[in-house]
């Protein structure tokens, strides 16, 4: 298994767990979008959590961030990597492996949850990068969030308190929804309320099952 994978393949026939990826480009709403899998019972492991967690004082990736960045403010290091290729994919290097380390874990504690002779547990896998990282392909499907691009930076205005064009700069250092849609099994259009995505979440667990 290469670092930047999940290590999902070496699950036996008859698994007591499958998982989806959930993503999308910044501001997307693929959070939102995981928080309605929560509320209609679904599992969901949220990748920038584990990240966050990894890279606070204490953490297994904090360190190694100061010496390579000078800072391990997510804020500080966003500004970096975004500005930066090399810098981004030092970052990569750093958190993937321990970011997919710790999601295993989770999942096969959620799996060993599960009641003997049911159906798989379905677990939601929330991460931004799964399309440009190639790890989508060891998952069992993947969920794509889109929303307009002039929707996505309004969001990030008026979320994370930036200029319009650090908020262009930080969508166009990732891939665009139509290029990301072409490996989607599903595709949730966050065009409209939270109360339309909501249903839309709905309608798709309906389809692939819970």
């Amino acid at each position: 298994m290469k670092p930047g994978q999940l290590d999902l393949k070496s699950r036996s026939t008859g698994s007591a767990y499958r998982v989806w990826g959930l993503t999308g480009g910044i501001a997307s709403g693929k959070s939102l979008a995981a928080r309605f899998f929560v509320e209609a019972g679904v599992h969901v492991i949220d990748a920038d959590r584990i990240a966050h967690e990894l890279g606070a004082p204490g953490g297994m990736a904090h360190e190694a961030l100061r010496q390579r960045f000078g800072t391990a403010d997510r804020a500080a290091l966003r500004k970096i990597v975004f500005a930066d290729s090399s810098a981004r994919r030092d970052l990569e290097a750093i958190m993937h492996p321990l970011i997919n380390a710790e999601s295993m874990r989770m999942m096969r504690e959620l799996a060993g949850k599960s009641k003997s002779g049911g159906q798989p547990v379905l677990i939601i896998y929330e991460a931004a990068l799964l399309v440009e990282t190639g790890r989508y392909k060891d998952l069992d499907g993947l969920l794509v969030v889109t929303a307009p691009e002039a929707i996505r930076i309004d969001r990030l205005v008026k979320r994370d308190g930036i200029g319009v064009d650090l908020a262009k700069q930080m969508i166009a250092a990732q891939l665009g929804d139509a290029e990301r849609s072409q490996h989607a099994d599903h595709i949730l259009e966050n065009t409209g309320t939270e109360e339309d995505l909501k249903t839309s979440v709905t309608k798709l667990l309906d389809i692939i099952g819970r």
